[in-house]
């Protein structure tokens, strides 16, 4: 869940979920980019992904998840979200509507037997589309 919205990635395009560990405050950046953060001695970018998309005032600091690009994008990008849940599978689920084109990151959206709607996201093409590369102001 980022930005009160149930959301779809395909396990092909994480490397991993973790907690939040510290975050590091970076000046002069987008109010989206939550800062850096170690993992395993690897450094992220953080992106508070329901403010990116314009959904939510930035996450307070606390319980919150990160969900880590696959490294095969190039960057070492973190998708800073409320929580997790669980393994989903779209064999239960019907699709609903076709990709909004004003963002190339939504897929689709689907809704399951319990009328919940998740809005499919591209990892791969969020984060590599110039508007999420340019973190700074």
């Amino acid at each position: 869940i980022a930005g009160g919205r149930h959301w779809l990635v395909s396990l092909e395009q994480i490397n991993e979920v973790v907690t939040v560990p510290e975050l590091i405050a970076v000046p002069w950046v987008q109010p989206w980019f939550s800062g850096v953060a170690s993992v395993r001695g690897a450094l992220f970018g953080c992106t508070d992904l329901g403010v990116f998309l314009n959904l939510t005032e930035a996450l307070p600091p606390g319980e919150s998840h990160l969900l880590l690009a696959h490294p095969r994008f190039g960057v070492n990008a973190a998708l800073r979200i409320e929580r997790t849940l669980g393994l989903r599978s779209v064999d239960k689920l019907m699709r609903e509507a076709s990709a909004d084109a004003t963002t190339p990151w939504s897929i689709g959206q689907w809704r399951g037997l319990d009328d919940q709607v998740w809005t499919e996201l591209d990892v791969e093409k969020l984060v590599a589309s110039p508007t999420f590369l340019e973190a700074g102001l």
